[in-house]
């Protein structure tokens, strides 16, 4: 996607791409961790769920949502400001249904003539619509699917001769199952395809951007801490593992711990290495009053080129 940016005449000037941001960005951005809950347990969340974020790791997980719920989650990237909004209803007849709408901004560039003047002003911007469907069968299993319509828009305002057209648009889907295994499903196991779909493809089809499509598994053990009668603290632990589907590079691994009070405070923490070698760290906190949640979640990064030195991931949802 950024490839097409440096060839509007040679003269724009991105923020985004000063910071080395890969040229298929305009589909790597599918991989941006969306939601403090995850980010702060390492983006270990193949196995988890609860929580409308279940729809951009595996849809799966929406499947235990016990309200309608309604969530923004929010943090500021190398890349841009990525946002998101999610919209999920369970029914006791046929499961839980909703949709996301997820947001990249990579900022205003600006395109300059020959004598450094300002003529145009270029803003490029990913978009992703999901829409979502889980439900629970017999026997301790939920499935779930998400459908992605996926767009990259460029608009432009002043000068604008010459530009190649830098719009694009595919379609995706991901699927995942999660299983309970043990008392009171003390053990979930689950497992997802991310990003099955065709290549987005901005200027023409020799330069589309492949999609990150994974394949996924992960592992949430939890249990009461303290006198079962009392339940005052629970820890819940997660592990995942993934891969490309094309097999080039080495898997991610990540694992992380979440301690909660009450279900009111929860403290959390993680570690992963990405796929290709990019490790971080990360903690996270959580509170809850009624139907009301926050978590904020801060990433401490060795190294990337996707996402600023230490990100703080903020969501907010509210149940109904």
């Amino acid at each position: 996607m950024l490839a097409f940016l440096a060839v509007i005449g040679g003269t724009a000037v991105s923020a985004a791409g000063a910071q080395g941001t890969p040229s298929n960005a305009g589909a790597l951005f599918l991989e941006f961790p969306v939601g403090a809950r995850a980010v702060g347990m390492g983006r270990a969340a193949f196995a988890d769920g609860g929580t409308g974020e279940a729809a951009f790791w595996n849809p799966a997980g929406l499947a235990t949502l016990a309200a309608a719920s309604f969530e923004l989650h929010t943090v500021s990237l190398a890349a841009g400001r990525t946002s998101a909004v999610t919209a999920h209803f369970p029914s006791s007849r046929i499961g839980v249904f909703g949709g996301a709408i997820y947001l990249v901004d990579y900022g205003d560039l600006e395109r300059t003539d020959s004598s450094n003047t300002t003529i145009a002003r270029i803003s490029p911007r990913n978009m992703e619509f999901l829409a979502s469907f889980a439900t629970a069968l017999p026997g301790l299993l939920s499935l779930g699917i998400s459908y992605k319509l996926v767009m990259f828009q460029v608009d432009c305002s002043g000068d604008c001769t010459g530009l190649p057209n830098g719009d694009g648009v595919t379609h995706a889907v991901d699927a995942g199952l999660q299983f309970g295994v043990g008392r009171q499903d003390a053990l979930t196991i689950g497992v997802a395809i991310r990003n099955v779909g065709f290549a987005l493809q901005v200027e023409n089809r020799d330069q589309a951007d492949p999609l990150p499509t994974s394949v996924g598994v992960g592992a949430l053990w939890q249990t009461i801490l303290g006198p079962a009668e009392r339940e005052h603290f629970d820890l819940r632990v997660a592990a995942d593992v993934d891969r490309p589907w094309t097999g080039e590079t080495s898997p991610g691994v990540r694992f992380g711990f979440d301690v909660g009070y009450r279900r009111v405070a929860r403290v959390r923490a993680g570690y992963g290495v990405a796929s290709g070698g990019t490790a971080s760290a990360s903690v996270g906190l959580g509170v809850a009053s009624g139907a009301i949640g926050v978590d904020l979640a801060q990433t401490f990064l060795n190294e990337s080129e996707l996402e600023s030195a230490n990100p703080t991931f903020f969501s907010f949802r509210v149940s109904f």
